[in-house]
């Protein structure tokens, strides 16, 4: 959550298409690159691995009810809230620079078939916005609990006993690097399956901010959320999926140029690879490879940075949810303020998001934290 405001702070000085476009610094651009290759797959990964921890503990009936008030009720508070005033930033933003609509406002208007406008209402419109991967959780959570109903008993159990071997079950081929063997594949596939609904070169998966998700999108977010849910199940599968994190971590960095090379066609990537179809493939081979390797870089290394209760870190996760939910429309507000002061792009970046999370952070303490939306987001305050 904390990483969605940073790339959103540093967008408007990447140069690529945002709502706020104000100069251009490399460093900006590959930092967002390698943020947006990984960021929201780990979130889908572990919101999948805690759901299937709240079925097991406390049944599905609590499980649907705890993230109903969790994930269904901010979505449809924000959306009635945030959004609209999202919106009005937006229009404001688009007012700044000279611009007569809000960049994408008008591809659904008049000029255009209307089935493509009806296409473009249900799953382009940017009903949701920022606010979009928890409807993406409120169709996961649904198919999960679909799958614990529908699926005998008998096949549940097998599963279970098959994770529950450390020595050639889950050992080998779920909770450690051997996973990525058919995870990395499968991943290819979404990236083929999401192709068509892209809107230009990225680095990463598609967001889908409509009310229907864009099918190939949803698969390739439900592919962390469901491998999620499974490691849950592998005894203290998380961890040892995470077991070589080190080496995963050198490898994503070393995959972060070579895959913003692939992904934006540098030169040297078609004179390497010609083809067009084998340099797609080894494109979404690449941005697959690396969504996974941050993964099991980010888990391992915040299992040792926090390896136990920590009021800190348990401070600054429950605040990032409050944090992230309302940071856009104030970030987008600092950066129209921005456009005419004469610094570097970094230097702005650093000031906004500075002031920006101060801002949000104080008005969590103040306004959140102890109050009925604060025990919304993040459940009842234990009693000291």
């Amino acid at each position: 959550m904390l990483l969605g405001i940073l790339l959103h702070a540093a967008l408007a000085y990447t140069g690529g298409p945002w709502i706020v476009r104000d100069g251009a610094a490399a460093a900006l651009g590959i930092a967002v690159g390698a943020i947006h290759g990984f960021r929201m797959q780990l979130f889908f990964l572990l919101s999948g691995f805690f759901t299937a921890m709240l079925w097991r503990r406390r049944g599905l009936r609590e499980m649907l009810w705890q993230r109903s008030m969790r994930v269904a009720a901010p979505l449809l508070l924000g959306s009635l809230t945030i959004v609209p005033l999202l919106w009005t930033t937006i229009s404001w933003a688009a007012a700044a620079q000279g611009q007569a609509s809000p960049e994408g406002a008008d591809r659904g208007g008049a000029g255009h078939p209307p089935l493509a406008v009806a296409l473009w209402i249900l799953f382009r419109f940017p009903l949701f916005h920022h606010l979009w991967f928890l409807w993406f959780l409120c169709w996961m959570v649904a198919g999960l609990a679909l799958v614990i109903t529908l699926c005998p008993a008998s096949i549940g159990m097998r599963v279970r006993a098959w994770l529950a071997r450390e020595e050639g079950g889950s050992g080998r081929w779920v909770a450690s690097a051997g996973a990525l063997l058919w995870l990395v594949p499968l991943t290819v596939v979404t990236h083929a399956l999401m192709s068509p609904t892209r809107e230009g070169p990225d680095f990463g998966a598609n967001t889908s901010t409509g009310l229907l998700p864009l099918p190939g999108v949803l698969l390739h977010y439900a592919l962390f959320f469901a491998f999620g849910a499974v490691l849950e199940q592998a005894p203290r599968g998380l961890a040892r999926f995470s077991r070589r994190w080190v080496a995963a971590l050198l490898l994503a960095v070393v995959l972060v140029p070579v895959g913003l090379s692939f992904a934006f066609d540098a030169p040297w990537t078609r004179s390497a690879i010609p083809l067009p179809w084998a340099h797609t493939a080894v494109s979404w081979t690449l941005h697959s490879l690396y969504a996974w390797t941050a993964c099991i870089a980010a888990l391992g290394l915040f299992g040792r940075l926090v390896p136990g209760e920590s009021r800190v870190a348990r401070y600054v996760a429950d605040s990032s949810y409050w944090l992230y939910l309302s940071h856009l429309p104030l970030v987008v507000a600092g950066q129209v303020l921005l456009l005419r002061v004469h610094w570097p792009p970094v230097v702005k970046f650093a000031v906004l998001l500075g002031a920006s999370t101060a801002l949000l952070l104080a008005s969590y303490a103040l306004l959140v934290r102890r109050s009925a939306l604060g025990r919304l987001l993040n459940g009842p305050r234990p009693v000291a």
